[in-house]
Parts: structure tokens; sequence; C-alpha cells
């Protein structure tokens, strides 16, 4: 783990998640990247799984759902 983490909440995020992370990836400084992602129904979340392949520094999580 890096000494810094950059938190990026989404939601319905899928067409900008790729775009945002490689602007954060690209900065001069290294950070760690955590995306919470609020329970997409754009599969928001299966998008930052793949690219979690490209990018060891990116880790996400997801709430449980809502109830009700």
């Amino acid at each position: 783990m890096k000494d810094a983490i950059v938190i990026i909440p989404t939601y319905n995020e899928i067409e900008n998640i790729s775009a945002i992370i490689e602007a954060v990836v690209k900065l001069p400084k290294h950070f760690d990247l955590l995306i919470v992602d609020d329970n997409s129904p754009d599969l928001t979340s299966k998008k930052v799984r793949e690219l979690q392949k490209l990018y060891p520094c990116l880790l996400y999580t997801s709430p449980s759902p809502r109830d009700s």
C-alpha cells in the first residue's frame, strides 16, 4: 500500500470510469486508488474489476444493497 490513497465515489459511471482511473494513474505521484461504487446498475463495478487486472493500485468496494 502506498502512502496516500485517492477515493472516488461512483454511481452509473460506466462511460467515464476508465478515463478517470487512467487520469489518476498517470499523475506524477503514485497513489492507491479506491473506487467506492454505490451499487450502480450500469455495470460500473464490472468495468472496475476488469481494470484491476491492469492497475495493481486499484482497489474496489461497494456497500451492501440498500433496503427498499
